[in-house]
């Protein structure tokens, strides 16, 4: 397990790596007001993205090891044709994306859709070193094609990242549909309307959950921009960034930890990863963080440009947020790997009142360092609603949160497997 851990620590790190030089290149080349154009077509296609994963998302990965996989196959591509068209059109007439980019929205958000249908499939069948080398060669290839249009064809427009991102999201399209194909074994239809029943059922908890968690994450862009302006949005969308790649650990670990429970009906051992992973993700992030916030101030602007001056106070304004999410991921997967979605639901619906609540006080009267403030308090409450329901539903008592040596004795003696059986095989 902490193998896979690890791979997915790594694959995770190089995106991040690649990550932020996409967006050193992108801010110093194109400027603010075309990130915060980015930031907004990215917005869109996630939104899209989210209404497909009703369906297609990762509820897959919960019923994968309990249905045929054609089956979960087939109604998630149609389901993702059908949001890709609707949902697209709809961000368009309630002017949510920005003008001219309908037609690209709607293209990328489908590719992306069906893509994600199959990384879910990997991750159901716990293939999970395909799914790490799929979405980092799509990522490298995202900055190698962006780099190609900025320096060598003098494309210096918000083209250029949307180019790179149609040649990328196909690229991992095209490698994640030959892996998921090797996965099917085609028999009959028998069940489907069971298949479908617990799709929609399971699919409805996981994605009221992750739709109101977006808007927890970026509802704020759309107020920033109507208080402040989009040049202001592109500071606080880069900053977001920054800040939310020191997720890293706890996202990598999430994911394995969700494939392990969704495969096991162990209680015992699914408090015991989650409390474990949760408590490393949370103490790696912190270390992150420091590093971050300790960066000299001018450092942001020599490498991301003038316009980006005001990124280190958007890092600290976050960077309580940051940690408190760090240790909700696994709490998140925690509830979802046992079949109980719902409690992220409500978890993220309390974050969103005060992300609305808040934001329209402190955003228009502290700018860039009320959103943070507000993003960093809704971040507070959906952590302390989900500790109080995984104690209450798990068993674990209030001192098991936090980290202690049975904890660090658990962690090296899984590496230390791993070291074992590497030299089992290499002699």
């Amino acid at each position: 397990m902490i193998k896979k851990v690890l791979g997915t620590i790594g694959s995770r790190l190089l995106s991040a790596l690649v990550s932020l030089i996409i967006i050193i290149i992108t801010s110093k080349q194109l400027g603010a007001e075309a990130m915060g154009t980015i930031s907004l077509v990215i917005l869109g296609i996630t939104i899209v993205q989210m209404v497909n994963n009703f369906v297609g998302g990762s509820a897959l990965i919960y019923l994968i090891p309990r249905f045929e996989v054609y089956k979960l196959f087939i109604p998630s591509y149609i389901w993702a044709f059908f949001t890709a068209i609707v949902c697209s059109y709809l961000l368009k007439i309630l002017y949510l994306i920005p003008d001219g980019y309908f037609i690209h929205i709607f293209f990328l958000s489908l590719i992306q859709s069906l893509s994600s249908v199959n990384l879910n499939i990997l991750l159901g069948k716990e293939k999970i070193k395909q799914f790490n080398i799929i979405t980092t060669a799509q990522i490298i290839l995202l900055i190698a094609v962006l780099i190609f249009m900025i320096f060598q064809q003098n494309n210096k427009n918000v083209y250029a990242y949307i180019i790179a991102l149609y040649i990328s999201y196909l690229f991992g399209l095209f490698l994640s549909m030959i892996a998921a194909f090797r996965l099917f074994h085609f028999s009959n239809l028998k069940n489907l309307k069971e298949v479908l029943y617990n799709i929609l059922r399971f699919g409805t908890y996981v994605q009221i959950a992750n739709i109101i968690q977006l808007f927890n994450y970026r509802f704020s862009y759309f107020l920033v921009e109507n208080f402040i302006g989009r040049a202001a949005l592109g500071i606080y969308s880069v900053g977001v960034q920054l800040s939310e790649g020191l997720w890293l650990t706890g996202k990598s670990m999430a994911i394995v930890q969700y494939s392990k429970i969704s495969n096991t009906d162990d209680k015992e051992y699914a408090k015991k990863i989650t409390l474990l992973f949760g408590k490393v993700s949370f103490l790696v992030t912190f270390f992150l963080l420091i590093i971050l916030i300790l960066i000299p101030h001018s450092f942001f602007s020599v490498i991301f440009g003038k316009d980006f001056s005001e990124l280190p106070v958007v890092i600290l304004s976050l960077s309580s947020g940051i940690l408190f999410l760090s240790l909700s991921f696994s709490l998140s997967h925690y509830f979802s790997g046992i079949g109980k979605h719902y409690h992220n639901s409500i978890s993220s619906s309390i974050g969103l009142v005060f992300t609305i609540a808040l934001g329209y006080i402190l955003i228009p009267q502290y700018k860039l360092v009320g959103a943070g403030i507000t993003a960093s308090t809704a971040y507070l409450s959906i952590l302390v609603y989900q500790i109080f329901f995984f104690i209450k539903i798990s068993g674990a008592k209030t001192k098991d949160i936090f980290l202690s040596v049975k904890d660090i004795q658990l962690f090296l003696y899984e590496f230390k497997n791993i070291f074992k059986k590497n030299n089992l095989k290499s002699s």
